[in-house]
């Protein structure tokens, strides 16, 4: 009987070994898991900042690109308005002039 105790003993003494030796893997995968989760926090800090300042240029880019598209429009609008003006000019100044001197008649 007492090589049965004794055999239980060691039995139990090995699933306290095991116990203890699990409880301290467990304590080291919890405490990667901690630095991994970390780790993966601050890249994906860096990875949102630039894809933050990304947009922000793209946004940039997009509205310079319109303002140009614009001004080129406006450009165009302003020469044609500046032909049609000096087509009109030699008559704008006759009828002036007309008009002055008929007011001038006696």
């Amino acid at each position: 009987m007492e090589k049965v105790w004794d055999e239980l003993k060691k039995i139990e003494a090995q699933a306290e070994q095991i116990r203890s030796e699990a409880q301290e893997r467990a304590k080291e995968i919890v405490l990667l898991a901690k630095q991994d989760s970390e780790k993966l926090l601050e890249n994906s800090k860096t990875y949102s900042e630039a894809e933050s300042q990304k947009r922000f240029s793209k946004a940039i880019d997009d509205a310079n690109d319109d303002r140009n598209t614009q001004l080129k429009t406006n450009e165009k609008a302003l020469e044609n308005l500046k032909t049609n003006a000096e087509k009109r000019m030699d008559k704008a100044v006759t009828l002036v002039l007309n008009a002055v001197l008929e007011d001038s008649k006696p």
